[in-house]
């Protein structure tokens, strides 16, 4: 049965809870660069403290869950991080799956919970058909909202306008926020679908720039990189021109414009926590860390 979810507003936060339960938190209403969305992580947050931890995954997706890591500790950490300010529309989760991508993270993401038993609890509009997120909420054939090409139609559903924060967009959230507390396999999915990223992430970067024999250190800032895009559309021939140099660990993470020298700075410091990251060499023939 579908779960009927309130929103309850204190000045910018915003609360919700299911079916008369008690309230959990969603966002804090922010603004960026001209849009208004919600926010969630940030100092005395409110939202459930849901954070990965490799130690959790080890056993299920070896090496990988501690090499997504790095990045997940830049993006927040929390199973419920949420973003609806920017570009994108809609990100969420612990390696911040964003809307806009189109067969991106968040869509296998969104695909997958559309997949699981509960879903129909929390998403009765929507179903999958052709193996696309489909809007059922008609008398006709379902709509698709996303297709090889493009999300909008997805984005828009999810959070209808950059303007001001929406019901919609508050709904969406707290449904996303509720179901992945309360259903290990919503939280299961975040990881296999980040650790599928990295290993694609390390097939690609191998064939453009030659990564066999490359440190896990080095190699996870190239993945990095690509999660995050921050190195544009030079990024290949940046990254030949780290791994050429002659401390090719710091110059990847030089990668990218001065504003995001917090996240590499973190990102440093994270892979460095990590000592074995600068032994373990990527296998190319393994297609592993050895």
């Amino acid at each position: 049965m579908a779960i009927l979810f309130t929103i309850l507003r204190d000045g910018n936060q915003f609360f919700a809870s299911a079916d008369g339960g008690p309230r959990f938190y969603v966002g804090r209403r922010v603004p960026y660069e001209g849009n208004i969305g919600l926010y969630n992580i940030f100092a005395g947050t409110k939202i459930e403290r849901l954070n990965y931890s490799a130690a959790d995954y080890t056993n299920a997706f070896g090496f990988w869950a501690r090499f997504v890591e790095p990045t997940a500790a830049c993006e927040g950490r929390n199973f419920l991080t949420l973003n609806t300010y920017d570009s994108a529309f809609f990100t969420f989760g612990f390696g911040q799956f964003a809307a806009h991508v189109p067969e991106g993270d968040f869509v296998i993401y969104f695909r997958t919970i559309l997949g699981l038993p509960e879903a129909a609890d929390y998403f009765p509009n929507l179903t999958l058909s052709g193996g696309h997120i489909c809007n059922a909420d008609s008398r006709s054939a379902p709509v698709p909202l996303e297709d090889k090409d493009s999300t909008a139609r997805l984005m828009k559903y999810l959070n209808p306008d950059l303007s001001e924060v929406q019901d919609a967009e508050v709904i969406n959230a707290a449904k996303l926020i509720h179901l992945t507390s309360k259903v290990p396999a919503a939280r299961d999915a975040q990881v296999r679908i980040m650790t599928d990223a990295y290993r694609e992430f390390m097939r690609r970067g191998d064939a453009r720039v030659g990564l066999d024999g490359r440190t896990a250190a080095e190699c996870c800032v190239v993945a990095d990189l690509l999660h995050h895009g921050r190195g544009g559309r030079m990024l290949w021939p940046l990254v030949d021109a780290a791994l050429k140099s002659r401390n090719p660990f710091e110059s990847l993470i030089d990668i990218g414009a001065p504003r995001w020298k917090s996240r590499k700075d973190k990102l440093k410091a994270e892979i460095r926590a990590r000592p074995d990251f600068a032994t373990l060499r990527w296998n190319r023939a393994g297609g592993s860390f050895v």
